[in-house]
């Protein structure tokens, strides 16, 4: 497996519905995102929707909100298993969970996918999570 320590830049991600099988291109075609892996076993990532323009509203604020996600934590690596113990997110449901991503590296592309989980955008849904990261230089 990959040395993880570094940037991360986000390439693309999608969350495919578990019922369906329908691909939930939440973030749309261009999304912005990072993710940090530091030596000492702390990681970060950052992700929103591409496009994002400020807000003038309450209700432009709250969309804005949900076009993003962001979380960090203790993380460490087992074979293919990443799992970061999250102690701060945009969604205070996450703070205390382990996420658990599995991860492939073909040389260029660094590739996550999540167990099925319940992702804040897709009430009562279960969805998996599909992203794929180049690191930065």
């Amino acid at each position: 497996m990959v040395n993880l320590v570094g940037v991360w830049r986000l390439k693309s991600i999608a969350f495919v519905a578990q019922e369906t099988g329908e691909r939930l291109d939440f973030y749309g075609a261009d999304p912005f995102g990072y993710m940090v892996f530091d030596p000492t076993d702390r990681m970060l990532v950052l992700m929103t929707a591409g496009g994002r323009t400020p807000a003038e509203s309450a209700s432009q604020m709250a969309s804005l909100f949900q076009s993003m996600g962001a979380y960090t934590g203790r993380w460490s690596i087992d074979g293919e298993k990443l799992v970061t113990e999250v102690d701060g997110a945009w969604d205070p449901s996450w703070v205390g969970t382990e996420q658990i991503r599995y991860c492939t590296f073909d040389g260029h592309t660094l590739s996550l996918r999540s167990m099925p989980l319940e992702h804040p955008a897709f009430p009562g849904q279960q969805v998996i999570g599909v992203s794929d990261w180049q690191r930065e230089s």
